[in-house]
């Protein structure tokens, strides 16, 4: 990330250049498996130099303290090698200004890239440092990541060009500032969707900001979600993913990270109200909170404008509209399984088990179809709920109504696709008028919706949890083929038949 402030074009700079050669040792046995790896340094002035900062006036002064250590990090492909969960740290020779022998840079022959360098005085203050982006990466010839090619029985000196750290942000050089602290991050994900006031449902267009202790980490002017229309004509818009530092300092239920959500206008499809903000914290539990097993996370979905706000429903990203994290298929938080509120399990909300009208409280409610979405064997978990093809088959029939009309119903609490557990919510309407598809709730009276999540498509959604399935629309484009359907809500009844 850039952050470019204008008085930074004032700078001083002055680059290490870390000697480099390759070469066979007298003594080293050139049958070695292992190759060595050290870094030597030559400082040298820049300042008079033909590169750029021939044009830079006011040139403060670098540190005169003495190099004492570096620290790196370096992987080999997507693995970390050396520095996994902090910048490693290698000391150098006394009075010298190249490294010491180190047994963790006795490494196997391959190719490597190193992630990060930085060095330090004996009072462990900043002085030089790689760039890796940013504004003063401009003003070294090779940048990082570098790449390092070792072979077999070899000693490998290194060149890393350096520019003196004189306190200025550290983003100048492409480097966050937690980077010095830790390389543990997490992944973490936004989806969003904005309602319009007239309830008008739209994949939202927004920008990011994250700080810690009020230093932006991320900025909104250069975070923004992509957004698009599709092939059939549809506005989509992508999730946006982060990596957030895991910092040792914070305990795992301590908020350290703050968000700031901004809503944007998207030309052609809304206008945004000024300064429709989401903000929010994060600890390290809710973090992981939306992790689902070992390579994938979910979103969280935020909601602009829309009825309940970021309340209620299925924020962390599961298929069972609750708020605990777990896919356990009971849609509500009481983890009966059986889809009510009420902590019995008889499979409706007062308890008597016969109730199927309208009940009290709020669970997730799925459109009726003729596929249980837990046994297509394409998604994870056993979680219930039903998706719809609409190709006019004997099942389509039962429901249709009139010419490209079909009124479908809308059960609530049904845990084990079970109609008799649940309730009844009311009807999906789907109208198909030439090339235009258009979904619509008819809920029986009593019945609200505190949030909806639609799919239309040519295929099963990639993801069936209504967060990321969900194309913030109910009106769609579509083709003569058949339509797979999946309509999804959290509903909330007050007990009236």
């Amino acid at each position: 990330m850039k952050n470019i402030k204008n008085y930074f074009t004032f700078l001083a700079v002055f680059a290490m250049i870390f000697t480099s050669c390759s070469k066979d040792e007298s003594g080293v046995d050139a049958t070695t498996e292992k190759a060595t790896l050290s870094f030597g340094a030559i400082v040298a002035d820049l300042a008079n130099s033909t590169n750029k900062q021939s044009s830079v006036s006011d040139l403060p002064q670098c540190s005169d303290a003495a190099p004492s250590y570096v620290e790196i990090v370096l992987m080999q492909g997507d693995g970390y090698v050396i520095g996994a969960d902090a910048p490693y740290r290698v000391d150098l020779a006394a009075g010298q200004v190249f490294t010491e022998e180190d047994a963790s840079l006795e490494l196997e022959p391959g190719q490597y890239t190193l992630e990060h360098f930085a060095v330090y005085d004996a009072a462990g203050n900043l002085t030089w440092i790689a760039p890796k982006g940013g504004v003063l990466e401009e003003f070294v010839d090779v940048s990082l990541p570098l790449s390092i090619d070792l072979g077999a029985g070899v000693k490998k000196y290194v060149d890393v060009s350096v520019l003196c750290y004189d306190d200025r942000d550290v983003n100048e050089y492409g480097y966050q500032f937690f980077e010095f602290n830790t390389t543990k991050a997490f992944e973490f994900c936004f989806f969003s969707n904005y309602c319009t006031p007239e309830g008008r449902h739209f994949p939202a267009r927004y920008s990011v900001e994250f700080s810690i202790d009020g230093t932006v980490i991320y900025e909104a002017g250069e975070n923004i979600n992509n957004v698009g229309v599709n092939n059939a004509g549809d506005n989509y818009a992508d999730p946006i993913c982060f990596a957030l530092p895991d910092l040792a300092a914070y305990a795992d239920g301590e908020e350290y990270i703050d968000y700031t959500v901004t809503l944007l206008d998207w030309d052609g499809v809304y206008d945004a109200p000024e300064n429709m903000v989401i903000t929010g914290s994060l600890s390290r539990n809710e973090i992981m909170a939306n992790f689902d097993g070992d390579n994938n996370v979910n979103y969280e979905h935020l909601r602009f404008g829309c009825e309940g706000d970021n309340t209620g429903g299925d924020d962390n990203g599961n298929t069972d509209g609750d708020d605990n994290g777990a896919d356990n298929g009971d849609g509500d938080d009481n983890g009966t399984g059986d889809g009510d509120d009420n902590g019995d399990t008889d499979g409706d909300d007062n308890g008597d088990g016969d109730d199927n009208g309208v009940a009290a409280g709020c669970d997730t409610a799925y459109m009726v179809g003729d596929n249980e979405l837990n046994e297509l064997g394409i998604y994870n978990g056993n979680s219930w709920g039903w998706g719809l093809v609409l190709d006019e088959d004997s099942f389509d029939d039962q429901y249709k109504v009139g010419e490209g009309v079909w009124r479908v119903p809308f059960h609530a609490g049904a845990g084990q696709n079970d109609t008799s557990k649940g309730w009844e919510a009311g009807f999906i309407v789907i109208t198909k008028t030439g090339n235009t598809l258009e979904v619509e709730f008819d809920l029986y009276e009593g019945v609200t919706i505190n949030e909806s999540h639609i799919y239309v498509g040519t295929d099963w959604p990639e993801d069936r949890a209504p967060g990321q399935f969900d194309l913030g629309t109910d009106t769609f484009t579509v083709g003569d083929g058949p339509l797979y359907i999946v309509v999804h809500a959290e509903v909330c009844g007050t007990d009236e038949d």
